[in-house]
């Protein structure tokens, strides 16, 4: 899946009401693991390129991946707290 639809599915997930967020919370688990192999392959091209403008758009898009990933992240920890109450 490439990382402009990942971002997008993210993105819906987040922007969601919490009933359509409880339902779809498997599918957000697959999709930050999704993100989460993205970062890897993102971070061990990082390591291999030389070139100064490939590595910093590298960077960038290294850097919107892992804020997006950490926005899903946080966001299951707090739909887990709402349920657990």
């Amino acid at each position: 899946m490439k990382l402009k639809k990942l971002l997008e599915k993210v993105e819906k997930f987040l922007s969601a009401d919490p009933d359509t967020q409880a339902s779809e919370r498997k599918k957000v688990r697959e999709l930050l693991r999704a993100l989460k192999d993205k970062e890897k392959a993102l971070r061990r091209q990082l390591e291999e390129i030389e070139d100064g403008e490939e590595r910093e758009s590298l960077r960038t898009r290294l850097d919107v991946v892992r804020a997006q990933r950490m926005k899903g992240v946080e966001r299951i920890k707090t739909l887990r707290k709402k349920k657990a109450l």
